[in-house]
C-alpha cells in the first residue's frame, strides 16, 4: 500500500502532520502562558490531526489504486483526479498550517509575552502540575 504514494506527497504528509502537531503545541504553551491551558482542547486537537491525517491517506489510495482513471474535474484541459485533488488540498493545508505555526511563532519571539511573566507563571505550577488540575476538575 505504500508503494502507491510517491515520494514527494509522503513528504508532505508527514510535513502536514508535523505543522499539525507543531501548531497544537504552541496553542497549547500559550494557553498556559495566558493561563487557559484546557486538557481537553489539547487531546481533541491532536485526535483531530491524526484523524485528517489518515483520512488523507485512505483518500489518496482510493485516488491511487482503486480509480485513477475517474476525472473529478477538467479545468482549462488539466484532468484533475481524486488523487491529484487530495495532493492540493494537503498543499493548501501544508500553507494553512505554515502560516499558523509562524504566527504563533512570531508572537513568541516578539515578545508578546514579558520574560517576567513566564517566570511567574513557571514558578507558580509546572506543567504537569497544571495538566493533572484539569484532569481533576472534569472528573
Amino acid at each position: 500500500m505504500i508503494n502507491m504514494i510517491d515520494q514527494n506527497t509522503l513528504f508532505l504528509g508527514i510535513s502536514l502532520l508535523l505543522l499539525i502537531g507543531v501548531n497544537i503545541i504552541l496553542g497549547g504553551i500559550s494557553g498556559i502562558f495566558n493561563k487557559e491551558f484546557d486538557v481537553k482542547k489539547l487531546f481533541m486537537g491532536l485526535a483531530k490531526g491524526l484523524i485528517i491525517s489518515f483520512c488523507f491517506f485512505i483518500v489518496l489510495y482510493i485516488g491511487k489504486e482503486l480509480t485513477p482513471n475517474i476525472l473529478l474535474i477538467n479545468v482549462d484541459g488539466k484532468e484533475i483526479n481524486l488523487a491529484s485533488a487530495t495532493y492540493l488540498l494537503m498543499v493548501s493545508g501544508y500553507i494553512f498550517y505554515g502560516k499558523q505555526v509562524l504566527t504563533k511563532l512570531s508572537t513568541f519571539v516578539m515578545g508578546d509575552f514579558k520574560v517576567n511573566d513566564v517566570v511567574e507563571i513557571a514558578s507558580e505550577k509546572s506543567p504537569e502540575t497544571i495538566i493533572q488540575e484539569e484532569i481533576k476538575k472534569e472528573k
